[in-house]
């Protein structure tokens, strides 16, 4: 069952920044990129900043500092912008640090410590380092990419370093050296916000430069023993607690019917690196879903003889073999779109009184009298006056991808997924729409382009 026109077939291996020989970090207990916590001693200059990075005599060295805050923003903004900086800048050293961010899945070090970043801080450690080092020597650069501006323009004043930030608004604009916009209509927000063009870059979305994929769809069928005439349907559960925990039980009811309507359909659900295996279980166990596998969830009943895989560490080579895609808000959509996947939005708000929001409500402790009726009216409040929320239909203005959000039960998504399966065209419109928003890729080789002129001293 053939639907796509288009598909990205196959792509290198990222470089491994762990393998390259750069020089230790100087301060203590960090994570190496290949995720074993390393204990470092202090550079001979007796700072635990200065020293860090250093080269060989006659090059001026450089920190580079990349702040960000949850699951997305590291592995969809900061770890193409870290392949890029590797590929064009050699000898500089790279820090992420994790900020403060109500929606955190609790994995964010673990996952920074997969970036390719040569080492990987909190907030707070970040602050006793630069505390303690009493003045910044070396060359430094702190790029923003997630979480709250203000903890950037903290750092970078006092780490005395220019600030750039990626955002699609010009917030803080006073103490921000230079911004990287995703697109015109940014751009149009930061002329009218008094943000010259001189001021700001438009790259594109960066997201879409995470998009690698590692295997032809023909190897990753293969590997999971998926005939190529096969039909797929692919369930993003999302990287946070609340996301997977909610979404987990839903698509597997889904699953269910959908596949009662076609006999050969293989439904899959990648798991992303955060996923507590414990958490898995448990939402299995409580919603009475049979599961097989040893230490870790390996297949799902979804009906009599046939199973619903579980894989791990390899989201976009099995989207990419992806007839249809279920998935919850966030930066799988946009994946999804890159790879030319039809897919359904579902954002089931049963649990809407758990779910991290902006602003004051955000900060409202749960025990508040009242909170939870409250922040219930707020998000239903904030769901009936938002046209789309899928990022690819927020790029397109327009809904391409189906969404599904408020109080409904499996058979509505499912409804909707036979339709789309009973429809190829449908999938095909889909499929060139997402070609038409997201065919335009490099934007963070052009954030590395501006940082390698500053590196060089060169004028942007």
């Amino acid at each position: 069952m053939k639907t796509r026109s288009y598909r990205i077939k196959t792509s290198g291996s990222a470089p491994n920044p762990a393998g390259s020989k750069l020089p230790a970090p100087s301060s203590k207990f960090f994570f190496h990129p290949s995720g074993e916590r390393k204990i470092y001693e202090r550079g001979s200059r007796g700072s635990p900043l200065a020293g860090f990075g250093a080269e060989p005599q006659g090059f001026d060295p450089v920190d580079i500092f990349i702040t960000a805050n949850s699951p997305g923003e590291i592995s969809g903004w900061a770890v193409p912008v870290i392949r890029e900086l590797r590929a064009k800048i050699r000898r500089c050293v790279i820090t992420i640090i994790i900020l403060p961010c109500q929606y955190a899945s609790g994995a964010e070090m673990a996952l920074a410590s997969e970036s390719g970043a040569d080492r990987c801080l909190t907030l707070g450690r970040a602050m006793e380092l630069i505390k303690e080092s009493g003045g910044i020597a070396l060359k430094r650069l702190l790029l923003h990419l997630g979480g709250d501006v203000a903890f950037s323009v903290y750092l970078s004043k006092r780490m005395k370093c220019p600030l750039w930030v990626y955002a699609s608004r010009p917030r803080w604009k006073f103490f921000v050296d230079r911004y990287f916009v995703p697109d015109v209509k940014s751009a149009e927000r930061f002329e009218s916000g008094g943000v010259g063009e001189r001021k700001y870059r438009i790259v594109g979305n960066l997201a879409l430069d995470s998009v690698v994929v590692n295997q032809t769809e023909e190897e990753t069928r293969g590997f999971l023993g998926i005939p190529s005439d096969v039909p797929v349907m692919v369930c993003l559960t999302g990287s946070r607690p609340i996301e997977y925990t909610g979404s987990l039980t839903l698509f597997v009811r889904v699953s269910q019917i959908v596949a009662a309507r076609f006999p050969d359909l293989r439904v899959i659900f990648p798991l992303a690196s955060t996923v507590r295996e414990d958490l898995i279980q448990k939402t299995l166990a409580d919603s009475r879903i049979s599961w097989r596998g040893e230490s870790r969830v390996r297949e799902m009943d979804i009906a009599p003889g046939r199973a619903a895989l579980i894989v791990r560490n390899m989201t976009l080579e099995v989207l990419n073999c992806a007839t249809l895609a279920l998935a919850v808000p966030g930066t799988n959509n946009l994946q999804a779109a890159a790879l030319f996947v039809p897919f359904i939005m579902a954002l089931p708000l049963d649990r809407a009184d758990e779910f991290p929001v902006d602003g004051l409500m955000g900060i409202i402790p749960p025990a508040f009298p009242g909170f939870r009726r409250l922040k219930r009216a707020y998000i239903k409040r904030m769901n009936e006056t938002t046209s789309v929320l899928s990022l690819p239909n927020k790029i397109a203005g327009q809904m391409i991808a189906p969404e599904i959000r408020g109080i409904f039960g499996p058979s509505v998504v499912a409804r909707m997924a036979i339709g789309l399966l009973e429809s190829p065209e449908k999938l095909k419109e889909i499929s060139r729409a997402f070609l038409e928003y997201t065919h335009e890729r490099g934007a963070s080789g052009k954030i590395a382009e501006d940082i390698m002129k500053f590196v060089k001293g060169e004028a942007i």
